[in-house]
């Protein structure tokens, strides 16, 4: 390519996996995984892609993408982590950079030419995330939020606790995304998500039976192509801001909704098991980081336990929207219990370590 302005170049590569509004689930299923279906996460991974190669210009000298090396990568994460970022934000910024990478190698494809590695794997484990906090609301601050809250904005509070939706996808459903099952239920079915789930994804979530009849009503009436709330996202999120200094309830932002919902739902799930299911979901955490897999250990009559809570997991997470056993995830929607992998930040140096995919 021609050199131009670093920025131009990435922005150039990265519309060789620019994806946004197609599904990310069909993607996955044909094998797909380097592309990127939401725009959010596009300009999250053009904004570091750029800052980190401006700071390989200015560092290293470099004139052109294809110049980066893996020490360049390394320098940068050290610069960052001088600067005090946390591992989160250290662990997103490899993510973004290696999206960045993939568009070059589509890109040095396309011209007959060969790319270049910068970024073999991972230098932090996503296992070092700093410990999740817990961001669901409890149900008596759902009933305090709800007392101070707009009709509107609890009405869409009320679709994400029993939807697990996020608050763009609250304003954006429409009537035609709730279908009736065969045996009378109702069921929120999203077949192609352009405009209304994060990066088009497919999602198909039951409706609790307690919330249906709020449900039919909302939509009983309505055009099918017609929008279920006529509300923006920034209402609702303003509206919770406000909901939330009346009513002293610490706000965990509209997504705390989500992880209300992924609680609830593996209570309703496990039943009777549900003690027992989340012991085995801290055995399963634990294994993970301490870099063995997920069902270590688990012998015997534990494995009947496993699959149950594996299971239950995997169907939460389609719920949400996400893909199958995301592990690190379940400690952020799920359950909080994880012990942390020994870091490979010692004295605030990265060690002198192997890169590895994680």
């Amino acid at each position: 390519m021609g050199r131009g302005s670093l920025k131009n170049q990435v922005q150039s590569v990265l519309k060789e996996i620019n994806r946004i509004g197609s599904s990310k689930r069909e993607a996955r299923l044909a094998g797909v995984k380097e592309n990127i279906h939401s725009i959010k996460y596009y300009r999250d991974v053009q904004g570091t892609a750029i800052r980190f190669t401006e700071f390989c210009r200015e560092q290293y000298g470099i004139r052109s993408i294809y110049q980066l090396t893996q020490e360049h990568t390394k320098g940068y994460l050290q610069a960052l982590l001088d600067k005090g970022v946390t591992n989160g934000y250290l662990i997103n910024v490899e993510s973004h950079l290696q999206k960045l990478q993939s568009g070059m190698q589509k890109f040095s494809e396309k011209l007959g030419k060969s790319s270049v590695t910068f970024i073999s794997g991972r230098q932090i484990s996503p296992e070092q995330r700093e410990l999740p906090k817990n961001r669901s609301y409890t149900p008596e601050e759902i009933s305090r939020l709800e007392k101070v809250m707009s009709p509107g904005v609890r009405t869409a509070m009320q679709m994400s606790v029993n939807l697990g939706l996020r608050a763009k996808e609250v304003a954006n459903i429409r009537v035609e995304h709730i279908v009736e099952r065969s045996d009378g239920r109702l069921q929120v079915h999203i077949e192609q998500g352009k405009g209304v789930t994060k990066g088009g994804r497919f999602r198909e979530i039951p409706v609790p039976e307690p919330y249906e009849a709020a449900l039919r009503q909302l939509i009983n009436g309505k055009p099918l192509e017609q929008k279920i709330l006529k509300i923006k996202e920034g209402t609702l999120r303003s509206g919770l801001k406000r909901a939330s200094d009346r009513s002293h309830v610490s706000s965990a932002g509209w997504h705390g909704f989500r992880h209300t919902y992924a609680r609830e739902r593996l209570e309703t799930i496990l039943g009777d098991r549900s003690k027992e299911g989340k012991g085995m979901i801290g055995q399963m955490l634990e294994n993970r980081s301490e870099g063995r897999k997920v069902d270590s250990g688990i012998r015997g009559q534990e494995k009947e336990l496993f699959q149950k809570v594996k299971a239950a997991i995997n169907t939460i997470h389609h719920e949400l929207g996400h893909g199958d056993n995301r592990w690190g995830l379940v400690a952020v929607y799920i359950e909080l219990r994880i012990m942390l992998a020994g870091s490979l930040l010692e004295g605030g140096k990265l060690l002198e370590t192997d890169w590895h995919v994680a």
